[in-house]
């Protein structure tokens, strides 16, 4: 099945929040009856004739969505998976400018929206938080609207649209997941010994740490084991990391992936990525490849279907096999750029 239109242009491109953002104004933007339900519906303000602007600068500071009309001002925070310190500053900053602006507009609104539901405390100003599931249930109404149609499936596509139903296979899925997660820690674990001697021992992730993993599977959507600041000194992150990936960047399915990702803020981040390219086929040559390059940075993959081992006599050990040999085409890259200051064991 042929990706949705907004997911192929999304993935290895730019960061999900801006790009969901960017992608919500413009659907909006379609009809002007469409917006200004929006902003009942939703946001729950009152009135019509709004306008909708991304990225707009106040004082130096970036809005993520400014809604207004003559009477009205809002001002809307996204966030694709749990707030972060950088989204609750952004919030405080919100609301220090609309209260500035309240000479010009009768009513001031703050709004707050991610995947998740988080409890956040804004004094002073209207404010309210909802899901991108309240965003997918309103535009659930409006499929006539072709854009609308395909920002549905992108949602659903990047798992935004939330749970709309529980039925009895989820329940017999929850009914074996201990035993599933049981499964991928000893694959995981397997490896650990490799992966230390190789890059050093696991700053996220290690052994015996699954409520570690878990809480990255929630936030990441994958399974993994990784050792960050492979890359010192930087300034920006950068990391080594064996998984099980949900991410759906080529796909639906589950992935074994290993990949190298470095922050484009990284003072290093010039190099890696000249030494890549003269060495890009180290990796190239192998199944599964992938260079993927984002606005915040560049990450370098090999990945490999997880169905590709339902065949194998020993799927553990394949997968083992797997991980160990592809970790070892992550460091002959290391020992063949040795211009790059590495945080490994020599």
């Amino acid at each position: 099945m042929e990706k949705p239109l907004f997911s192929q242009l999304f993935y290895g491109t730019y960061e999900l929040e801006s790009f969901a953002t960017e992608v919500l104004a413009g659907v909006l933007c379609s009809e002007q009856a469409l917006l200004d339900s929006f902003v009942n519906k939703v946001l729950g303000i009152k009135g019509r004739n709004f306008t909708v602007k991304t990225q707009y600068i106040y004082d130096d500071i970036s809005i993520n969505m400014v809604f207004s009309n003559k009477e009205n001002l809002c001002f809307l925070e996204n966030a694709a998976n749990i707030i972060t310190e950088n989204q609750h500053s952004n919030l405080q900053d919100y609301q220090t400018i609309l209260e500035l602006e309240q000479s010009e507009y009768a009513n001031i609104y703050l709004r707050y929206c991610s995947k998740y539901y988080t409890t956040q405390t804004v004094d002073e100003v209207d404010f309210a938080q909802f899901r991108w599931a309240d965003i997918y249930l309103f535009f659930n109404d409006y499929k006539q609207n072709s854009l609308v149609k395909i920002f549905l499936d992108f949602l659903e596509d990047t798992n935004m649209k939330g749970i709309t139903e529980l039925n009895t296979n989820d329940l017999v899925a929850i009914s074996t997941f201990n035993d599933t997660i049981k499964k991928i820690d000893e694959c995981l674990d397997s490896i650990a010994a490799e992966f230390t001697m190789l890059f050093g021992y696991p700053t996220k992730g290690a052994p015996r740490e699954t409520q570690e993993r878990l809480k990255l599977m929630l936030e990441l959507r994958s399974y993994r084991m990784m050792k960050h600041n492979v890359l010192p000194k930087g300034g920006g992150w950068s990391e080594i990391t064996a998984c099980f990936d949900y991410e759906r960047l080529t796909g639906t399915e589950t992935y074994l992936a290993v990949w190298y990702w470095c922050d484009r803020e990284h003072f290093q981040y010039d190099l890696f990525r000249t030494l890549f390219k003269q060495n890009k086929h180290l990796f190239s040559i192998h199944p599964g490849f992938i260079f993927e390059e984002r606005p915040t940075g560049m990450r370098i993959i090999i990945q490999k279907p997880l169905s590709d081992f339902n065949t194998k006599t020993n799927q553990l050990q394949s997968i083992h096999n797997w991980f160990v040999k592809t970790l070892k085409i992550f460091r002959q890259f290391a020992d063949k750029t040795d211009e790059l200051e590495w945080n490994i064991p020599i």
